[in-house]
């Protein structure tokens, strides 16, 4: 469904109806080499899909047991959720790709379009967008998720992230509780995320403050980084201090 180039998937195949779905992005977004689009595209992919939450030998200082949790996490996650949206029209979703519908895409266009089918659907059935429950015209691009199944579509701007409601870059997606996630909060939705080096949580043991978790070696004062498991310490703002940097801060 996708591949790893260098540090950043790339969706395969593009189509007529893949062109129609980038115009349908806000300009700010499209991913236009050298434009502000290409740039929030890359920021996108490292925040949503961090490497080490795919890639054991990408985090820092994890246990042998813990690899092999770690390797477990991202099999399962990668058969019961892991997809790609396909772009198609409405009532088109999951057929067979029509031949010779292939088309090079613009210059400058940093990343191909998603997968799409090419026929219009049937013309006089109204289709809606799950996010938004807006009418989906016959004759313009949503979104699909194989997950879902193919009797829900979204408009392009309304696949996001149940939780931070920002777009699925590149249309990747975590299927979960009837909704897409981005890789990011589907992970933090299953096990804790460090506050100290935003790495997932494998071992059993780690420091919780409210919503907040850390490594136990990462539960350290942000000012001095002096250790602070059994001593006073204070969380203002998802930091972490000690009280005299608390009180330095201020002053």
């Amino acid at each position: 469904m996708f591949e790893m180039q260098g540090d950043v998937f790339r969706l395969r195949a593009t189509s007529m109806e893949g062109l129609q779905y980038m115009e349908l992005i806000p300009k700010e977004k499209q991913p236009v080499t050298g434009t502000e689009g290409a740039y929030y595209r890359r920021r996108q992919l490292m925040h949503q899909l961090p490497i080490y939450d795919q890639d054991p030998s990408r985090c820092r200082g994890l246990l042998e047991n813990e690899v092999k949790v770690m390797e477990e996490f991202v099999k399962q996650y990668k058969n019961d959720a892991l997809g790609v949206g396909e772009v198609a029209l409405p009532g088109q979703g999951g057929l067979p790709k029509e031949e010779g519908k292939q088309q090079e895409k613009p210059e400058g266009m940093e990343t191909t379009a998603p997968t799409t089918n090419g026929s219009i659907g049937d013309p006089s059935k109204e289709y809606f967008c799950e996010f938004c429950k807006g009418a989906a015209p016959a004759d313009s691009p949503v979104v699909y998720s194989d997950r879902a199944g193919y009797n829900k579509q979204w408009h392009p701007t309304c696949f996001v992230c149940v939780k931070c409601s920002e777009p699925l870059v590149d249309l990747i997606y975590f299927w979960k509780d009837g909704a897409p996630w981005c890789g990011r909060h589907y992970c933090e939705s299953l096990r804790p995320r460090c506050s100290g080096c935003d790495e997932i949580i494998f071992s059993e043991d780690y420091q919780r403050v409210e919503d907040l978790a850390w490594h136990r070696k990462h539960f350290v004062c942000e000012g001095c980084e002096q250790q602070l498991s059994g001593r006073a310490y204070i969380v203002t703002k998802g930091q972490l201090l000690c009280p005299t940097c608390s009180k330095s801060k201020r002053s």
